[in-house]
């Protein structure tokens, strides 16, 4: 298995990648994105995001948070499909993959724009609070009467 990580000095998480990497024997290429500009720059442009470390494993580029939440998730995924490989896409599937993580996205901001909404709605209500109703003659008209027999 060929792995890459692409990784900045002085990044903790990098080196905590790096390391679980080694404790789990597994072989990978160092890259320091400052050292390697011109290929970072292409990865960055092929995924649409700059984030350390990205993980070049199997002609597919993972980043934190999107692919994996931590290292261990990383070597259960790495471990997961080393046993369980799958062919090459092709060019069709690619572009199916695009379209469907293009609705995926879509549906979540459609979804954030709905938590927003109501947010703000709610805020609008703390800091907006509707007066009381106005009370009707009637209720006026009783109570007036009710404080003059009693008194």
């Amino acid at each position: 298995m060929k792995v890459k990580v692409y990784s900045q000095k002085n990044c903790k998480y990098c080196d905590n990648i790096k390391e679980t990497l080694k404790e789990n024997e597994v072989d990978f290429e160092n890259i320091e994105i400052d050292d390697n500009r011109d290929e970072w720059n292409e990865i960055t442009r092929i995924l649409g995001l700059g984030m350390t470390p990205t993980i070049g494993f199997n002609d597919e580029y993972w980043v934190p948070g999107r692919d994996f939440r931590g290292p261990d998730e990383l070597i259960k995924r790495m471990e997961y499909i080393n046993e369980n490989p799958l062919p090459p896409l092709t060019d069709e599937e690619k572009i199916e993959t695009i379209l469907n993580a293009t609705k995926n996205l879509a549906m979540s901001l459609n979804n954030l724009n709905m938590q927003i909404s109501n947010i703000h709605q709610k805020v609008n209500q703390l800091t907006n609070p509707t007066p009381p109703p106005p009370i009707m003659e009637e209720e006026e008209e009783k109570d007036v009467v009710e404080e003059t027999t009693n008194s």
